[in-house]
């Protein structure tokens, strides 16, 4: 009896090891410190997946599971994502406000409710943590001065009659108009001459409207656009213009953000005719590893303070460092 009963308790011990042994290398797998959430707003967009691509695995290096909205640039949809976020219970939430704080607001506070935290994305958002902000001004500064470099020394073009454009997108707050004010008042005090102005975030928004300003004003010799998207348009639609007869020297189109596109052109000595002069350039996996990096150093209490990113100019002349940045990008665009 004492043998068969020391049997039993050698067999039951084994299989409670045995299944400990098991659960922990299923948790192993499994556990995860928490998970960062992150909206972008505008998921189309050329430069999403060269931030979200870094963002994730520098998420998942650290322990963490990484998610995304999917809003496509639908503002109503953005907020469903990020109610979506809430009702997962996430921990933290990146978000770019794509039309303005105003309709994330009863959002953002309900995030805070539940205890997650938020950090705003190219912006501060009120009641959030932090936010990964652009040295906005600077990045637009060196931009405007490159134009007026163009203007001053390569510009062939009757300068009594010139004329330029300026893409806007002034619904998503002071993110946008930090980029775009500084250009339109450099440009005009040196110039005296004020912008033709249209909203334009999106390549095909940027042909048409660029098409439209030169129909009734065919001298425009200048076309800025808040981002790269938008000035990818108007390349196109320059294009056309040379095709009637104008000279490439005639002609300054640039953007910001170092959109992978824009970032070829330039590698290429800024396209055809070298028209595409100049992109205000976020270096991006680094962005993308910041949006992992700052939620994740909040919660575990390593800061409470905003990251700054800064703009890198990129002209034509900068050729082997657009195809750097370009290199380094592969991995998540698939080139």
């Amino acid at each position: 009896m004492f043998k068969n009963t020391v049997r039993l308790f050698a067999a039951l011990l084994a299989f409670v090891l045995i299944a400990a042994a098991c659960s922990g290398d299923s948790g192993d797998g499994d556990s995860s410190a928490g998970t960062v959430a992150f909206s972008y707003g505008n998921e189309t967009a050329g430069i999403y997946p060269i931030v979200a691509g870094p963002a994730r695995i520098q998420a998942e290096s650290r322990g963490y599971e990484f998610i995304e909205g999917a809003a496509n640039g639908d503002c109503e949809q953005q907020v469903q994502d990020i109610e979506n976020f809430i009702v997962q219970q996430v921990d933290a939430i990146v978000a770019l406000p794509l039309c303005g704080i105003e309709p994330l607001q009863p959002t953002i506070d309900k995030a805070k409710e539940a205890g997650i935290v938020f950090v705003g994305y190219s912006t501060e958002v009120p009641n959030g943590d932090a936010a990964i902000v652009y040295q906005n001004v600077a990045g637009a500064e060196k931009v405007a001065n490159e134009a007026l470099r163009w203007l001053e020394e390569d510009f062939t073009g009757d300068r009594n009659d010139f004329s330029w454009v300026l893409f806007t997108f002034d619904q998503c707050g002071s993110a946008c108009t930090q980029r775009t004010d500084p250009i339109r008042e450099i440009i005009v005090n040196a110039t005296g001459v004020a912008p033709l102005e249209a909203a334009v975030v999106a390549e095909d928004a940027g042909l048409e409207a660029t098409e439209t300003f030169f129909q009734s004003n065919p001298n425009i010799a200048m076309i800025i656009g808040i981002n790269d998207a938008g000035a990818l348009g108007a390349y196109q639609a320059v294009l056309a213009q040379m095709r009637t007869g104008r000279d490439a020297s005639e002609f300054f189109v640039a953007g910001m953000d170092g959109q992978n596109e824009a970032l070829e052109l330039l590698a290429a000595g800024g396209g055809e005719g070298g028209i595409y002069r100049a992109s205000g350039a976020l270096v991006l996996d680094d962005l993308g590893r910041a949006v992992a990096d700052l939620p994740i150093d909040l919660l575990e209490g390593n800061t409470t303070e905003n990251l700054e990113l800064p703009y890198e100019l990129i002209t034509p002349n900068d050729a082997a460092r657009a195809q750097e940045i370009l290199d380094a990008y592969q991995e998540f665009t698939g080139g």
